[in-house]
């Protein structure tokens, strides 16, 4: 009999699968594409949010991270930008929010008329940056970082179907698993830029204004609202649509961020991410078995009206002596 081959992906541990409970509270997953794995954003690396809001229903977040005005900083870049951020929450909306996270909503009506003029903003942004630290503490600096991303609920008709994300928590032998409620992949939002487009703009539409002088004022229309009971809504226009309309009507919630390396945070993940007693935890059952459960993981297979082809059962070996080899070659 031929030796036996030393397996070659063996078992070196196993764990037993517990589900964590739901909870009333929400599990979501932020991803951050833009930022190494080995430089998290938290208190040991400097870079803890100290400001987060979400759009519940919209599904769109934003966290701010402070950055370091000490070393490596462009003081009137950031007295610029900063104006430009004081000028979005006059000119835009109060929270000074660009893009599709504001339902990509106008300007406010008569924002020509409420910017400041060029000279005015130069002589106060020179001013500025001779007391910055002043001007630092009046909160007239961009010293942050600003990232955002809208949420995917996996809960949807259209996640129907698809993967899952889980966090898993390891202790011992045992293996926690908490279903995550939504996904979102955070990445630099450049609201401020936006801002100062958008005061270019206002100021070219003012001066185009008051070179063609005052307009006479033509004979008001009567406004038909649109009739929307045969609107087709399961067109992608119109799902996009109606999402940015509810971003523009949505108002940002601020929540509280608790640094990953705080109590706060260890408690929590002791609450909502483990099984406090597993001796009677319900044990998991399953109606598959092995073939059913490769054909529902596996890829489809080309050219086969099933996903897996049924594998043939696998000969056994039999040990045949010497003797029972020379009664076969003389034909016994």
């Amino acid at each position: 009999m031929a030796p036996v081959k030393a397996e070659e992906d063996p078992v070196v541990a196993e764990y037993d699968v517990f589900l964590t409970p739901p909870t009333e509270e929400q599990i979501y997953l932020l991803q951050y594409p833009n930022r190494v794995r080995s430089r998290p954003y938290n208190s040991k690396f400097g870079a803890t949010p100290h400001a987060m809001r979400i759009k519940p229903n919209s599904g769109f977040v934003e966290m701010d991270i402070k950055l370091s005005t000490e070393n490596n900083f462009n003081k009137y870049m950031g007295l610029k930008w900063g104006d430009a951020d004081r000028s979005a929450r006059e000119l835009h909306n109060h929270s000074g929010t660009y893009g599709p996270a504001a339902g990509l909503a106008p300007p406010k009506p008569r924002a020509r008329n409420q910017a400041k003029e060029k000279a005015d903003r130069e002589l106060e942004l020179d001013q500025d940056l001779r007391a910055f630290r002043e001007a630092e503490r009046d909160d007239k600096v961009h010293a942050k970082q600003t990232l955002g991303g809208q949420l995917i609920r996996h809960d949807t008709e259209a996640e129907a179907g698809k993967p899952h994300y889980f966090v898993g928590a390891f202790q011992g032998d045992h293996l926690f698993l908490t279903k995550v409620d939504a996904t979102a992949q955070l990445r630099p939002n450049f609201h401020h830029l936006d801002a100062e487009e958008e005061r270019a703009r206002i100021a070219i539409s003012r001066a185009q204004a008051e070179a063609a002088g005052p307009q006479q004022q033509g004979p008001g229309r009567a406004v038909k609202p649109k009739d929307e009971s045969d609107v087709d809504k399961t067109t992608v226009e119109w799902k996009l649509m109606n999402g940015l309309k509810k971003a523009r009507e949505e108002t940002w919630i601020k929540m509280e961020y608790v640094d990953d390396e705080d109590q706060m945070a260890y408690d929590a993940f002791e609450k909502n991410l483990k099984v406090k007693n597993t001796a009677e935890a319900p044990v998991l059952k399953t109606e598959l078995d092995h073939d059913a459960f490769l054909d529902a993981v596996g890829p489809q297979k080309h050219g086969s009206p099933t996903r897996r082809r049924k594998r043939q059962p696998k000969k056994e070996a039999v040990d045949v002596d010497d003797e029972d080899m020379e009664d076969a070659d003389a034909g016994v």
